[in-house]
């Protein structure tokens, strides 16, 4: 076991600005990522070996590219463990690590959660074949790979996430025929006193929604994928318009596409606040169970953070800010930020904060989890991809009495795959409320115990070899 001050879980925005800030104050900061660069995945880097293959940028990039410079330029200052998981926590902020040499606990006089969220996918015929991924996923393999995840690609779900990787596939040559989204005009209208609150974002926003229609690509508000079709991979998408609540109205329609990026928002990775014990509560409109914090972004549990999108789910710059605010908060309590500087810098980022809040609740109500995409799935639709369970056995469960995630478990294996749950337990958890006539928030979360991922045994056989901990200047 070796020890640490400051142990950063996670290199995106919020986890580059917590590093950053505590270096600033003084502070030495391990930060560990699974990736194998910084960035997260809004910045995600491509391997050095593809550097000379171009990606097209945004200012959303720019931004994410000074970030990495800055966390660059204090780097003898930071222990960087990259191509790193965290696979559990144990009591007193310890830390289970695994990495290409072995696995290694790290004892944390403080810690920060930065890990994120997944984008949440709730289950329709054909979601599961060949071509059928998240948007995510595609902008991952344009941004890291450098490659297009098809030729002929439709963008389905919810959320602003969506113009974003239309534009980037689109820059990179990929033919974009439209993009679905499950809001109608009419909400995004009557939110527009919020939208207002933050004129710059509002802009960004008509930025992207400029460039689809220079491109030609259509934007279809109300409406979404009701079928992915094809035999051994994707073929052709079924879709049609949609209420308010998610319910579809109204014919279909069908267009030939190899692939079909579909998203409906985020869930944040609560894995290791959960296994710390941390208290939880349910925000629908900040993606589902998120840790309860105070005004520093500390968890019930005394020396733990969270911050950014694994906290509640409300974007890069947010995120950032989060991020600040919980490494100058742990600098402090290490003792090496004085009470009056940190209050000075708190109350500015507190500020910042509040100005943002009005419009980020306007998005979250604007593409808000419309009640109708539960009922997208025929009986025999699989709910849960990891053992291959089918809406109509999970429902047989629901009615055997698995009204929560430990009887459904022993009743059809739900949560005892290689994901353990997480990828379609919210939806589950939505089916059982639906049922019992409950909320989801009275259904409970997952029960999460280490390891968080699969975890192959020889990983275990190999302690890990750390440097000393840098020290801050």
């Amino acid at each position: 076991m070796i020890q640490r001050d400051l142990v950063i879980v996670g290199a995106g925005p919020a986890g580059m600005a917590a590093a950053v800030a505590a270096v600033r104050a003084g502070v030495g900061v391990t930060l560990i990522d699974e990736n194998h660069a910084t960035g997260g995945q809004i910045y995600r880097q491509s391997p050095a070996a593809l550097d000379s293959l171009s990606v097209p940028t945004d200012e959303s990039s720019a931004h994410g590219k000074q970030m990495i410079r800055e966390l660059e330029s204090l780097k003898s200052q930071i222990e960087w463990l990259p191509n790193t998981s965290v696979w559990g926590y144990f009591p007193d902020r310890k830390l289970a690590v695994r990495s290409a040499d072995g696995w290694q606990i790290i004892a944390a006089k403080q810690v920060i959660f930065a890990t994120g969220a997944y984008e949440f996918v709730p289950p329709f015929p054909g979601w599961t074949l060949p071509g059928v991924m998240t948007p995510g996923g595609a902008q991952s393999m344009v941004k890291t790979m450098k490659i297009l995840p098809g030729s002929r690609i439709l963008i389905a779900g919810s959320g602003p996430f969506l113009l974003v990787v239309a534009g980037l596939l689109h820059a990179s040559g990929a033919e974009v025929v439209g993009v679905l989204e499950t809001a109608r005009r009419r909400d995004a209208v009557r939110h527009l006193p919020g939208l207002f609150s933050n004129p710059n974002l509002l802009l960004q926003g008509r930025r992207y929604l400029k460039q689809l229609r220079k491109a030609k690509i259509p934007l279809h508000w109300g409406h979404l994928v009701t079928e992915a079709k094809g035999d051994q991979s994707l073929k052709s998408v079924t879709f049609t318009a949609c209420d308010g609540g998610g319910t579809p109205h109204g014919g279909e329609s069908t267009i030939n596409v190899d692939t079909l990026c579909v998203g409906y928002g985020f869930v944040p990775r609560t894995e290791l606040a959960q296994m710390a014990d941390c208290t939880m509560e349910y925000c629908e409109l900040l993606g589902g169970w998120i840790p309860r914090v105070d005004s520093t972004l500390c968890t019930s549990v005394p020396g733990i953070r969270v911050a950014g999108d694994g906290g509640g789910v409300a974007g890069a710059i947010v995120a950032e800010l989060e991020g600040t605010v919980a490494g100058l908060a742990a600098a402090r309590e290490i003792g090496a930020l004085e009470e009056t500087a940190y209050q000075a810098q708190h109350k500015l980022l507190e500020k910042q904060l509040r100005k943002l809040q009005t419009f980020r609740s306007a998005l979250d109500h604007i593409y808000r989890i419309r009640p109708g995409l539960l009922d997208l799935a025929c009986p025999d639709t699989t709910i849960c991809r990891c053992e291959e369970i089918s809406r109509k056995e999970m429902e047989d469960g629901i009615e055997f009495g698995g009204t929560n995630i430990s009887t459904l478990k022993v009743i059809t294996r739900i949560g005892m795959g290689p994901c353990q749950g997480k990828m379609c337990w919210p939806t589950v958890a939505r089916l059982i409320a639906e049922k019992e006539g409950k909320s989801v928030a009275e259904i409970g979360d997952l029960r999460v115990r280490p390891p968080i991922g699969p975890l192959a045994m020889s990983d275990l056989l190999n302690e890990s070899a750390f440097a000393e901990a840098p020290e801050a200047s």
